[in-house]
């Protein structure tokens, strides 16, 4: 058995699509080819070759990011003829195995069905087996370190399709999930457990940008009951639906697709000898990021994870959008500084936001901005004007973005995302940044700075243009992309006093 991983949209969704191939009589299955542009010259190139017979296309779920390239792929193979394996609601499907049904791949790999309804209702696991050879397919079901959010299910549904199919696999299945979520994972399981496994996962993670394929299922069950006792339950599928309760209440900013969990925190017993569970909390991480101050205590960890269990920071759930730029000081404007915007709507003529140094746990909380509409804007007198700045050029420079969630491919995110520009491109803002990080201040110090937008080419200087070409390294992106895909949305007035 033959295994190549396809990415696809590396940077955004981070997807696999995997091309299967029984090396005996080369006939192969592809499974997830959701984004064709990327998957079919592949697969073009190893039928060309001669290298592979394709046989059928495969379908963990039916969301369009693993479903979604069926019809594409169907058409530039037309006359293969091929079948789409996969669950009910999968595009084009011709054949839905029934559970723990199977077939064969050739000559020698024999191929599983495993039904793990929760994700979705047709979320299927594929188990295949050639020899000693023993691998699984799991879509957004199982990650390295994580399983999929409950779309279509609940804790229960995700305990059984853990705990009662995946972890009674062999130890020595390997794992290859849909997705590439191994380092956000991690990030979470290193608030709560400090096991070798972990440790483990963290230095592989750190060190290689692919991880499918390279841990077992026997990886997976790296028990610690720490998680368990976050959540002050014992039942297994109650310390699931609580971490992830905990999850959202922790973090509501967050907005990835996925959910990150641990395996195997409940005491091992002879008649349940593993056990899956989400590790899903937004602890702060040990670092201070920089800031004057000790690390947090286990006591104060302990304080977050109850505070999130019992309060419910309805103004903080508020937060709807994560917009990233950079500001100029109003009285030096050629120092800039990244800021990280998390706002809220007050409603649709003024919205708030809170200003962070990097989008990481640790971020510092340097600053707010209030938006206004142009309505308002005129309400007010010019001396409060010269408060305000316009955002005309960070929207049509490709500067202002919103950073993407994962599980989205950067084309269908950019089309939202110039939607919340539309908006945004007749806005002022008013803003003071209350810590100079910039300067490396430790603490917040000194007088509030009035802060303002970069309103055309060259402000900044060179300092700017390092700052701004690794912004953009750093979350993947092209400034010129955005600027280019932003050139039909008008240009508002901006009205004097600016």
């Amino acid at each position: 058995m033959h295994i190549q991983s396809i990415p696809m949209w590396v940077g955004s969704s981070n997807n696999y699509a995997y091309l299967v191939t029984d090396e005996a009589s080369k006939d192969a299955v592809i499974i997830d080819p959701a984004n064709p542009p990327e998957v079919a010259p592949v697969l073009k190139e190893a039928i060309d070759s001669g290298n592979i017979n394709l046989t059928a296309i495969i379908n963990t779920h039916h969301h369009w990011d693993h479903a979604g390239g069926n019809e594409e792929i169907l058409s530039h193979f037309k006359s293969l003829k091929l079948p789409v394996i996969g669950g009910k609601e999968c595009k084009r499907v011709t054949k839905t195995p029934k559970h723990e049904e199977t077939f064969k791949i050739g000559q020698k790999v024999s191929v599983k069905a495993l039904h793990t309804p929760c994700h979705t209702k047709d979320s299927i696991c594929w188990l295949m087996e050639d020899g000693n050879e023993r691998v699984v397919f799991t879509g957004d079901t199982l990650f390295i370190g994580g399983c999929g959010r409950f779309f279509e299910g609940s804790a229960g549904d995700m305990h059984t399709a853990l705990n009662d199919t995946l972890a009674a696999l062999p130890d020595d299945t390997k794992v290859y999930p849909g997705h590439e979520y191994t380092k956000q994972n991690v990030k979470f399981l290193t608030t709560v457990l400090d096991s070798e496994p972990v440790k483990k996962l963290q230095a592989f993670a750190e060190n290689n940008q692919q991880t499918q394929g390279k841990f077992t299922i026997g990886d997976e069950k790296a028990s610690d009951p720490a998680v368990q006792k976050a959540t002050g339950k014992t039942d297994p599928v109650d310390v699931m639906g609580k971490l992830r309760e905990m999850k959202n209440n922790m973090n509501p900013l967050d907005v990835s697709l996925e959910l990150p969990f641990s395996i195997d925190i409940t005491p091992h017993s002879a008649d349940k000898p593993w056990s899956f569970l989400p590790a899903i909390m937004s602890i702060a991480e040990q670092e201070t990021n920089g800031a004057a101050g000790a690390p947090l205590t286990t006591k104060s960890k302990v304080l977050e994870t109850s505070a999130s269990m019992v309060q419910s920071f309805q103004p903080v759930k508020a937060l709807c959008a994560h917009l990233n730029a950079f500001h100029v000081y109003a009285s030096e404007p050629n120092r800039c500084v990244e800021a990280n915007h998390y706002c809220a709507h007050i409603n649709e003529d003024l919205r708030q936001c809170l200003i962070y140094d990097t989008p990481e746990p640790t971020a510092k909380l340097i600053g707010v901005e209030y938006m206004i509409s142009a309505k308002l804007y005129k309400t007010l007198d010019a001396t409060e004007r010269k408060l305000w700045h316009s955002h005309v050029f960070e929207v049509k420079s490709g500067m202002l973005f919103m950073p993407g969630p994962e599980g989205l491919p950067t084309g269908i995110w950019e089309e939202a995302e110039n939607k919340e520009m539309e908006d945004i491109v007749g806005l002022y803002g008013k803003t003071y940044h209350f810590w100079q990080v910039d300067r490396g201040d430790k603490l917040p110090l000194g007088e509030p700075q009035l802060m303002g937008s970069l309103t055309h080419e060259g402000q900044g200087g060179e300092a700017l243009k390092a700052m701004w070409k690794e912004r953009d390294e750093k979350f993947r992106i092209s400034t010129d992309q955005k600027k280019g895909k932003r050139e039909y949305i008008g240009v508002p007035e901006v009205h004097e006093g600016e």
